[in-house]
């Protein structure tokens, strides 16, 4: 049975759940925003066909959530104090009282994490330390290896090269995250009372409300927030800002005021939703996982949910031969908290949220499952510094990286999970629907997103996961989608299903 888009829910139904999803946020992790969205999702899904059989896991954890924060400095003892501007809070870093830590200002310099060692922080005993963090440019072909694209009216192997050519140097705040986190624990135990990191490379704009990073722990021996115990507090400004501040720490002694008040809650809850349409076919446990996150700070972070609510609307109104299960896992935003180690021989460099809920089904996993198929980052468009360090629109699309693997000891020499969703890209493209720039990667060994553990847990995977400037960027950013982006990987994903859920188990 073919793709038949009538059965699809509209672009416009579609959109206004994004436009709904532009009012609860941010949604980190168990905050109340992200428990109205999960809400939202329960409603939404309880209502799709009667043998859906919803469930929700509740998982608990220490939440951190900034409450206020702000800076200033004093340049003459005497005088009076000036307002700084603030990018964004150091997520999980530490808390003050509403007074603020008051000390001395100390420029540290760079920090580069090649060549540090925690005699850096030595200075900034008893002090306000300044730190200015690498710039965040990567190249996309370390770790990841290019296997096909599609770009429409190009030869595939053009379009691999366009990709190449984009990926050799991507300037991103996600990849501090990633590369060079501010080791926070080590500046509290050098006697640091706060940090003020500032973002190099990038203009303000581009830096502004950036929620970095997401891997790392509170700045304690458990690396859990506890009531009671301050942590490093720490803050990110611009670059120009940074200039100044070291300017002023060189010409004198200055006095700054670091706030940022914070609630610490432990044992807080926070809800995984996940459930099954059940196949009809003589193999039906074979199945497929359909999977995402649903805390973030913007909708371009986490709109997968509602990519995943079209599917499971589209699906229960047709003849399946596979189960199809649906997850959408809570702790993206605090990974150190809900990873698991997935026990295998795939070695993967990231591995997400989903890998709780494996923990705690790995007979869906390791017995009920050929392949995991990720919808993550919908309808982004590009945007990015100019020559100029003005920060805007680009005019083209994010590339929809797409990771394609194989089922661990597959026997089948072609990639079918790759077939697929090629396959797929072309169809929604010919249709009239716009889902491109496209490229397929293998992770060696990094995969971006919460396809990770399903990799790692050795399905294959068909995993979109764009990675934008404005991914980790505080705010609706309604503003950089494209619902017809948004609607065409939909119908991608939706062929893809169609495709995978017909083919033999022996196939995978």
């Amino acid at each position: 049975m073919s793709f038949d888009p009538n059965n699809l829910p509209s672009m416009d139904e579609i959109w206004g759940w994004h436009e709904e999803l532009g009012t609860m946020c941010p949604r980190y992790t168990g905050n109340q925003a992200h428990k109205r969205f999960t809400d939202w999702l329960w409603d939404k899904f309880d209502r799709i066909h009667p043998k859906f059989d919803l469930q929700v896991e509740r998982m608990t954890f220490n939440r951190w959530e900034a409450v206020r924060w702000s800076l200033s400095i004093q340049q003459d003892p005497t005088g009076p104090s000036q307002d700084v501007e603030v990018s964004y809070f150091y997520p999980y870093s530490g808390t003050t009282d509403s007074k603020g830590i008051t000390a001395k200002l100390v420029d540290l310099g760079g920090y580069t994490p090649g060549w540090y060692t925690p005699l850096f922080w030595e200075r900034a005993r008893g002090a306000i330390a300044l730190v200015r963090v690498p710039p965040s440019t990567f190249s996309l072909d370390i770790g990841q290896l290019p296997t096909d694209a599609f770009e429409p009216g190009r030869p595939s192997l053009e379009s691999v090269i366009d990709y190449e050519l984009h990926g050799r140097s991507v300037t991103n705040p996600v990849f501090q995250g990633m590369l060079a986190t501010v080791p926070l624990l080590e500046a509290r135990r050098c006697g640091v009372r706060g940090v003020i990191c500032v973002w190099t490379g990038m203009s303000d704009a581009l830096v502004a409300n950036q929620y970095n990073p997401i891997t790392t722990g509170y700045p304690n021996n458990q690396e859990l927030p506890l009531k009671d115990d301050p942590g490093c507090p720490a803050l990110w400004v611009g670059d120009l800002t940074g200039q100044r501040l070291a300017e002023a720490a060189k010409i004198g002694r200055p006095i700054v005021t670091l706030t940022l008040e914070a609630s610490i809650e432990e044992n807080a809850t926070t809800n995984t939703l996940w459930g099954c349409l059940p196949g009809s076919g003589p193999d039906h446990e074979c199945g497929l996982i359909v999977n995402t996150h649903t805390d973030g700070p913007s909708v371009p972070e986490d709109n997968g949910p509602l990519g995943m609510l079209a599917l499971a609307r589209y699906f229960a109104q047709r003849q399946r031969n596979r189960d199809l299960y649906f997850v959408m896992a809570t702790g993206h935003f605090q990974l150190p908290q809900f990873m698991q180690w997935i026990p295998t021989d795939r070695f993967v460099g990231g591995n997400d949220a989903t890998s709780l809920w494996m923990a705690q089904y790995p007979e869906i996993y390791k017995k009920k499952a050929l392949a995991g198929l990720s919808m993550e980052h919908l309808g982004c468009t590009m945007w990015a510094d100019d020559a100029n360090g003005h920060y805007g629109p680009t005019g083209a699309y994010e590339w929809g990286t797409t990771y394609t693997t194989q089922k661990e000891g597959s026997p089948n020499p072609s990639n079918l999970e790759q077939q697929a969703y090629l396959e797929a890209v072309a169809a929604t493209n010919s249709s009239g629907a716009i889902d491109q720039p496209v490229v397929t990667v293998l992770p060696f060994p990094i995969f971006f997103g919460e396809g990770a553990p399903l990799y790692a847990g050795g399905l294959g995977t068909v995993s979109l996961c764009p990675v934008p400037s404005y991914l980790l960027q505080a705010g609706p950013n309604l503003d950089k989608l494209d619902k017809r982006l948004i609607y065409g990987q939909i119908q991608t994903f939706a062929r893809t299903i169609i495709t995978l859920d017909a083919k033999p188990a022996e196939e995978f």
